[in-house]
């Protein structure tokens, strides 16, 4: 989930330091310029019935609000859910388009994406040793701090934390609640163990390249719809790979003028934030603390501060780690948003928040309509024209929800026509992925994104012959719990 925090910019100068190459910086844009936005296919105009459609869909008591808790299980273990959101903390940081009111098509593409988009755990490594050392261990070159001490209370396996409590981590979100936070340091201990009999440009790019290989392979097959998968995936391969004979990937062009890849708007702001769908109200944490609030007052874990050391996450309960251990599996990928997301905290969204704005549908709603994004009915059809095997006319079923009627006819239009995107995606994930993946729709707009990297960027499908380490991957093929049990030891 996006912070509207302003963060620091990186110094002049520092494009150079070594595990720095993620310092050239892109902008957003739109992938579907020419589209309508839903609300002008709507008829809206004024913002504040913008914030009445966004509040009859996205608000506190809205259609996306699970407020008894009806939406069930995923196949998909919980610890993903805090996979992609460090995914998304990895490839996107937007601090200043606004929540409330509009930006100009003109200006999207001015705006800065303050994160690189390419996959290359900037987030993990900042700046690099030269520019941010106080990130890494000065006394053994390369190895990444690990581990606090705050208010005399020592925790080994908490990110670095100065005197204060603040995360000395490359990007300040990874430490927004305790799940993250510990992802986070799980990645720092993955670092360290490939940096044995290694050097840090080694280490960096290694676990870079087992990280790729996750994303793709793990990940994206996991939660995209596995018929847009398997069309997508040959064609990323092959154009990564520069095999002659492969039809062109990704189908749409999102590189700046730069030759730069562009955050599309239609990812960050909707097909991405689908692992919002997938949060549970509740999350064992270990053994001793089998089932807590994902925000817990009774533990002061309302994110950015020390992780209690009784909380330290075993991630056998939330991965498929071990044959015979039971773990947590997220929430259905689905238009149902858990209460707890109804209810941000003061250190996400801050002090004097409206009730309105502290639920996280709406602003999904809202900022997509500040950015113009077109209805997911438009966006369907475009995806259908550049070739991916879609049925821009499917029905979603919006007539099954409850109290749709109720919510929706004092709406200025039929939204069931013109559809907000994220509610779109999120409605055919519920549909047509049946709360297991993500629609085609959503599913296209993940591997047009994702693909765009996989073929311009830097990544393991460049080096000849690259696979995992055994000694990470077992004999299978590599799955996120594969990375955290080697990060364990």
């Amino acid at each position: 989930m996006q912070l509207e925090k302003q963060v620091h910019k990186p110094m002049h100068g520092t494009a150079k330091a070594r595990g720095c190459a993620h310092a050239r910086l892109g902008n957003f844009c739109k992938m579907f310029p020419k589209l309508p936005s839903w609300a002008k296919e709507c008829g809206v105009t004024e913002q504040c019935v913008a914030e009445a459609v966004a509040r009859a869909i996205g608000g506190v008591g809205g259609l996306m609000h699970d407020v008894r808790n009806e939406s069930g299980d995923s196949g998909i273990p919980a610890g993903y859910t805090f996979f992609a959101q460090f995914v998304d903390h990895d490839i996107t940081l937007d601090t200043t388009s606004p929540l409330h009111g509009k930006v100009d098509d003109d200006k999207i593409a001015h705006l800065p994406n303050l994160r690189s988009a390419s996959l290359d755990l900037d987030c993990v490594y900042g700046l690099g040793p030269e520019a941010q050392p106080y990130m890494y261990d000065g006394a053994q070159p390369g190895r990444m701090h690990v581990g606090s001490s705050v208010g005399g209370v020592d925790n080994h396996d908490d990110v670095p934390r100065n005197a204060s409590g603040r995360a000395m981590i490359g990007d300040p979100r990874n430490d927004e609640n305790l799940f993250i936070s510990q992802l986070q340091a799980m990645f720092l201990k993955f670092h360290n163990r490939r940096l044995v009999t290694s050097n840090f440009e080694k280490a960096q790019a290694d676990t870079r390249y087992h990280y790729q290989w996750v994303v793709l392979y793990d990940f994206l097959k996991r939660v995209c719809h596995p018929d847009i998968y398997a069309f997508a995936l040959p064609l990323i391969e092959g154009n990564a790979k520069g095999k002659k004979n492969v039809k062109k990937y990704p189908f749409c062009d999102i590189l700046d003028h730069c030759k730069r890849i562009c955050m599309p708007v239609e990812f960050s702001v909707a097909a991405f934030r689908f692992g919002h769908t997938m949060v549970r109200s509740t999350y064992p944490a270990n053994g001793q603390y089998p089932l807590i609030e994902l925000f817990d007052e009774r533990f002061g874990t309302l994110g950015f501060g020390p992780v209690p050391p009784q909380l330290n996450v075993d991630w056998r309960l939330l991965l498929d780690m071990e044959d015979c251990h039971p773990y947590a599996k997220s929430k259905a990928i689905d238009h149902l948003l858990a209460d707890e997301l109804n209810r941000l905290p003061d250190p996400v969204v801050g002090r004097n928040t409206s009730t309105d704005d502290r639920a996280l549908a709406f602003r999904n709603i809202l900022r997509g309509h500040a950015l113009g994004l077109a209805s997911g009915q438009k966006v369907a059809a475009e995806l259908k024209a550049k070739g991916y095997p879609i049925n821009p006319k499917q029905n979603l079923e919006f007539d099954k929800i409850e109290n749709w009627s109720c919510l929706t006819k004092d709406l200025p239009c039929d939204i069931a026509k013109c559809t907000p995107l994220f509610f779109y995606l999120m409605r055919e994930a519920a549909v047509i992925g049946k709360g297991e993946t993500l629609g085609p729709v959503g599913s296209a707009l993940l591997l047009e994104t994702f693909g765009t990297m996989y073929v311009y960027c830097s990544t393991f499908l460049k080096e000849k012959d690259w696979a995992p380490d055994p000694c990470v991957a077992g004999n299978g093929s590599m799955t996120l719990a594969d990375m955290a049990r080697y990060a364990r030891g």
